[in-house]
């Protein structure tokens, strides 16, 4: 099982506000250490942990990209839009199964799902 992925970001605050406000995920730990601080983002789910370091640039791995599920895609879609931020057409595999991308204001590939039973 995976305990959480990992994102440094120079961004901090502008991240955690970003991805509370497109996924509701909450801030469930933030621990202080030398280096700066550590936010956990996510409850009972995988977290995704944002380390705060001032040197990080853009990721722009296109071979990486991180899925979240998400209970109505073209919600989400449309919040992406307000913001002018860039995605994907919608990908349906399948009759119950939806996902577009986009990626976010590190450069991080992120994969918005949507499955219906």
């Amino acid at each position: 099982m995976i305990c959480h992925i990992t994102l440094r970001t120079s961004k901090l605050n502008e991240t955690v506000k970003f991805y509370n406000w497109l996924l509701g995920l909450a801030v469930s730990r933030t621990l202080n250490t030398q280096d700066g601080l550590i936010v956990f983002l996510g409850e009972n789910e995988t977290k995704f942990e944002l380390i705060e370091d001032t040197k990080a640039g853009s990721i722009n791995i296109k071979e990486l990209t991180i899925g979240f599920s998400v209970d109505n895609l073209d919600e989400k879609l449309a919040m992406l839009d307000s913001r002018q931020i860039t995605h994907s057409q919608v990908i349906s595999p399948s009759p119950n199964t939806r996902f577009a991308f986009f990626t976010d204001l590190n450069g991080c590939g992120i994969q918005l799902l949507e499955r219906k039973e």
